[in-house]
């Protein structure tokens, strides 16, 4: 073929080339590995162009939302589980199940806590990247002071609560170490109304559930820690430390926290440390797993490459070099059916310890559940947590507080159930 013959071809390539846009936020590593993802995804489909859009965390769900608004959408766009039912039930995302059964597209090593996270109505709706969830962190130079193995990873509350007693030291009448770190985030005491076997609310989001009793046996366990276990500060005795500071600096011997925390510990703990999982409650040991993933939008005008760019995004080839910049927990990589093989070929999550037991990062999903989100999931968790702030701060009782918001909570989920009803 003639050198003109192969520029014509190439400039009709283009002429008829499909084009998407692919919206997301993220750092300027992310963007570095969205770069090579996308150079890995056009190679191998040259007849898809995709314009990368990089949009400021604290502009992201704003603009997206405008630009569906202006018939403009991404075709396809980075979400977290967090926002999704806000978003889906708008009706501006295409189901992907007809895509996923048509191709066989394997899903069987996603977690399956982030794929229902990404689930409305029967239907999926999502492809997940990554997630996010806890494990406890412990300093171990402390433990053994204190005389303590490594704490087993099916330990019990009863354990933790030895172990937290253990690690509280009293100097001249008060407390100097305290066992544990006490956070009040909602994302750090929902694991122990789950693994007390409570809820936020009923599966379908119509009943308010917090109040109820084994939700709030999880709640006073926790509670109990700072105010009749004493092995947790008080806000006057953490005074302006955050929990994660105080762990840090080796004032509290454990911590409940993500993965997060691991470069700065690696970089600043002046102590040995490591990882495990949560300790089993009555309905186990189940801590979050919350995450983002990628979805289409319904107003699309190429579906058919937008699933191709989407599958890609989420498979393994793009997994591993997003894995690889060290800043998520892959969502893809565990087939909860074969833990120990599928570990051995995750190289690209691991890195050289501290922590040591750095896979319970990986296996703590297999039990994991996303955040109970909804609709109108953020106006109901500000009236709880202004419930819960004399409760935290040892002012009020936990109950009465919680039994005093159930209304204006339970008002929000009948209207949300109303609206559904609508739809």
């Amino acid at each position: 073929m003639k050198k003109g013959a192969v520029w014509l071809s190439v400039l009709l390539g283009l002429a008829f080339a499909q084009k998407l846009v692919l919206a997301s936020w993220g750092s300027q590593e992310e963007i570095q590995a969205y770069q090579q993802v996308l150079k890995a995804f056009q190679d191998k489909n040259p007849g898809i162009q995709v314009e990368y859009v990089n949009i400021p965390s604290n502009e992201y769900l704003a603009k997206i939302t405008a630009m569906i608004a202006a018939g403009t959408p991404p075709d396809v766009f980075f979400l977290n589980n967090i926002d999704f039912p806000g978003m889906v039930s708008r009706g501006v995302l295409r189901p992907l199940d007809p895509f996923i059964k048509r191709d066989r597209y394997p899903i069987g090593d996603i977690y399956p806590g982030i794929l229902k996270a990404f689930q409305w109505e029967g239907a999926q709706y999502a492809l997940p990247r990554d997630v996010s969830n806890l494990v406890v962190f412990y300093n171990r130079s402390l433990l053994r002071k204190a005389g303590l193995p490594d704490p087993k990873p099916d330990w019990t509350w009863d354990d933790f609560l030895r172990y937290a007693k253990a690690l509280t030291v009293e100097k001249d009448g008060r407390r100097v170490q305290w066992g544990v770190s006490f956070q009040t985030y909602y994302l750090f005491w929902e694991p122990w109304v789950w693994s007390a076997g409570g809820s936020f609310y009923s599966a379908d989001h119509s009943r308010f559930l917090l109040n109820s009793p084994q939700s709030l046996e999880g709640l006073q366990f926790y509670l109990d820690l700072r105010y009749r276990h004493h092995v947790a500060p008080t806000p006057e005795e953490a005074q302006d430390r955050g929990a994660f500071t105080m762990f840090l600096n080796g004032q509290t011997g454990m911590i409940v926290d993500g993965r997060w925390r691991v470069p700065t510990l690696k970089a600043r703990a002046k102590f040995d440390f490591d990882v495990v999982p949560f300790p089993r409650g009555k309905a186990g040991s189940i801590v979050d797993i919350d995450g983002s993933g990628w979805v289409m939008a319904a107003g699309t005008k190429n579906p058919e490459a937008a699933w191709k760019l989407l599958a890609f995004l989420a498979g393994p080839e793009a997994s591993a070099i997003f894995t690889r910049t060290g800043l998520i927990i892959p969502a893809r990589g565990v087939d909860v059916r074969d833990v120990g093989r599928s570990l051995q070929s995750l190289k690209d999550f691991f890195v050289p310890p501290p922590p040591k037991n750095q896979q319970y990062f990986l296996t703590v999903n297999a039990t994991a559940r996303p955040t109970e989100t909804f609709e109108r999931w953020g106006e109901a968790l500000q009236l709880i947590n202004k419930a819960l702030e004399p409760v935290w701060m040892g002012k009020a009782e936990l109950k009465p507080a919680l039994d005093g918001v159930a209304p204006q909570v339970q008002k929000i989920l009948d209207e949300v159930q109303a609206q559904r009803k609508k739809r």
